[in-house]
């Protein structure tokens, strides 16, 4: 069934099968992390004639991005890297850029008026004080994030056999037949059918909820384990910054490069599409026309996103609410006064999502400042901009102060309806993988399955598509 329904788009995207010998020219909307790695495995999938041409409105990078706090440059967008996110380890050595691993620094857990744990300077002393207040059922909760990850990294075999899956949903069960349902309950009702024990939902994993994604723990059972992971001892990030990943795959995927806004994709009568840009630098408005298009980028509710013309098929259904946040850097000391306590930790996490803040973070350059110490910069998420007078009761000695505000990432609110990566015959969608979660691996493994799926259909190569032919319905 799905190779006669394959086999039709295909024959009604070209016409006529012979044309499957031509080389595809492609167009990419997005140049964050999805796009320029998705171009990036497009280029090895089909050599170097390949036509590409990538659109970013902004600069390259998207959301991974660097905020300049009085000469220095600090990640002001994705921050760290787990150690099992295979895309990126490999992305570091093409591009022979090296990683760093995060300075250390104590953390502690405020409720808004004391900290109820506080790491030591002392490990036994910190573990018995973790292990008093939560008890050893965390033991068990990093066995269950142990478990998904494990289950997680079976796309990568899959992905090197060079299969591709036209839903999330098909890729998800490929993973492990509960990730999807983890995107249909709340991490809280996930947790407590296992038994943990509610302070620890309520302290300990919806404070890195809070850090990681600003939300509490009624995000999705997936998203929330995804953000445990986040909370892995062996992070890591780029030296130099995270956004040279996306620049160096750029690079190497010689993709041409247009800075300017997509507006318009036209489906022409022949199967293929118009895009319509303005052009940043001159404001002017231009067309160019593609056998396949990638979008990259995420189809946010509420926001102008591109109009897609001549479709049977209406892709609002696809657009997400997006959570607001705000980082805040600030180049200061953090006043003890204000937590109530006589010093405080490097980083503050909290578990109340009432408080003017998510949490309080010590960060450093992107690039190490070798044989002398850093300035003191912090950096605050929260759900609104903070005034200055409360920063003010937060931080002494106030030297600087730089805002962000961005979406960053999808408000989670199982259950979900995960868009599909296979839009329309030659259109594809690389953050449909966001609502599962949004990471800097996720888009990778969403571009490397995107690109094989265009390479595949493009080549009528369907026995490579969707895991031995079997139909996911949820979406086709």
């Amino acid at each position: 069934m799905l190779r006669l329904f394959l086999g039709a788009c295909l024959f009604s995207f070209c016409g006529i099968s012979v044309c499957k010998s031509i080389i595809p020219k492609i167009g990419i909307v997005g140049g964050g992390i999805g796009g320029t790695s998705c171009a990036f495995f497009l280029r090895e999938l089909f050599g170097k004639t390949l036509e590409i041409t990538l659109f970013e409105r902004n600069t390259i990078g998207g959301r991974l991005n660097v905020v300049n706090v009085d000469g220095k440059y600090y990640e002001s967008g994705g921050s760290v890297i787990h150690p099992t996110n295979k895309h990126m380890v490999e992305f570091l050595k093409i591009l022979g850029l090296e990683a760093k691993k995060p300075q250390g620094g104590t953390f502690g857990i405020y409720d808004g008026k004391k900290f109820v744990f506080r790491e030591s300077d002392w490990y036994f002393v910190t573990m018995a004080d973790f292990f008093w207040r939560y008890g050893f059922s965390v033991f068990e909760l990093w066995k269950e994030v142990k478990a998904v990850l494990d289950d997680f990294s079976r796309i990568y075999k899959l992905q090197e056999q060079e299969q591709a899956f036209t839903t999330v949903y098909g890729m998800l069960e490929y993973m492990s037949p509960s990730f999807k349902n983890m995107t249909q309950e709340t991490l809280h009702s996930h947790l407590l059918k296992k038994s943990f024990s509610k302070l620890l939902l309520d302290e300990l994993v919806q404070s890195v909820m809070m850090v990681n994604y600003g939300q509490t723990n009624n995000i999705s059972a997936f998203a929330g384990f995804v953000s445990l992971a986040g909370a892995d001892s062996n992070l890591w990030s780029v030296e130099g910054g995270n956004k040279l990943v996306a620049e160096g795959l750029l690079q190497k995927s010689e993709a041409s490069a247009i800075n300017g806004e997509v507006i318009e994709i036209e489906l022409l009568t022949d199967g293929t599409y118009a895009l319509t840009y303005i052009e940043t630098s001159t404001g002017e408005t231009l067309r160019l026309f593609y056998d396949i298009v990638i979008i990259a980028a995420p189809f946010i509710k509420d926001s102008q996103n591109i109009k897609f013309i001549n479709f049977k098929k209406d892709f609002k259904q696809y657009e997400t609410t997006f959570h607001k946040t705000i980082a805040t850097f600030v180049k200061g000391s953090l006043n003890p006064l204000a937590f109530h306590a006589p010093n405080v930790p490097k980083e503050v996490l909290t578990f109340q999502p009432n408080l003017l803040f998510n949490s309080i973070g010590r960060v450093h350059p992107v690039n190490d400042v070798k044989n002398r110490e850093d300035d003191e910069v912090y950096k605050v998420f929260s759900q609104q901009p903070i005034p200055k007078s409360d920063l003010d009761e937060y931080f002494k000695d106030i030297e600087m102060i730089k805002e962000r505000d961005w979406l960053a990432y999808p408000h989670y609110d199982p259950p979900e309806s995960l868009p599909p990566f296979f839009l329309y015959p030659g259109l594809y969608y690389v953050n449909a993988i966001e609502l599962t979660a949004s990471a800097m691996e996720m888009s990778a493994i969403a571009a490397k399955n995107v690109a094989l799926l265009a390479f595949n259909l493009w080549n009528n190569m369907v026995d490579k598509v969707d895991h031995h032919n079997r139909v996911y319905k949820d979406e086709l």
